[in-house]
């Protein structure tokens, strides 16, 4: 189980990217960098994804969030 530090910072940057992809439906801009620690993030957990070590209940939030961006 992961420490509740690290979980209480991805369940924040988590919401923050939820409310970033509601208001731009895209995700951040790399170029920009008030918001570049969001991609960075969103990065990170893909990675993550794709190893197959990301936690269940992140892969089905991971999963939402990727479902509000427009192709």
């Amino acid at each position: 189980m992961a420490e509740p530090r690290r979980e209480l910072v991805w369940t924040n940057k988590y919401v923050q990217l939820k409310h970033y992809l509601l208001e731009h439906h895209h995700l951040p801009d790399k170029r920009k960098q008030e918001n570049r620690g969001l991609l960075n993030w969103w990065k990170y957990n893909q990675k993550r994804l794709k190893k197959g070590i990301c936690p269940p209940e992140q892969q089905r939030l991971l999963e939402q969030l990727e479902a509000l961006r427009e192709k």
